[in-house]
């Protein structure tokens, strides 16, 4: 069995940090035109689907170096980040966001 490496919260951290990353890309396309309008929604509304991009090749790369608490702390924040985000999606667009789910 290997030995886990890496620690739990800096995983979390690091979901969290390039998640402010993303927000903060939003807000400058947002400043930017209303050309961007639609990335902005995407970036920002979507951010619990669009982390993926991200948090899927670090969490790999995470395993592969053997940093498998770290990586399990990525998965997590990631999770977490997603719930939180429909939640919040749901709150803002209620029903209307899942016209499938009637």
């Amino acid at each position: 069995m290997a030995k886990a490496g890496g620690s739990f919260l800096l995983g979390i951290v690091l979901c969290w940090l390039l998640n402010i990353v993303e927000l903060g890309i939003g807000l400058l396309l947002l400043f930017a035109t209303e050309k961007y309008l639609p990335a902005v929604y995407i970036l920002i509304f979507g951010i619990g689907l669009v982390q993926i991009g991200y948090v899927a090749p670090l969490w790999r790369l995470l395993k592969r170096r053997g940093k498998y608490r770290a990586a399990n702390g990525l998965l997590c924040a990631a999770l977490i980040t997603l719930i939180f985000n429909a939640i919040v999606n749901y709150r803002f667009f209620g029903a209307h966001m899942l016209p499938f789910w009637r």
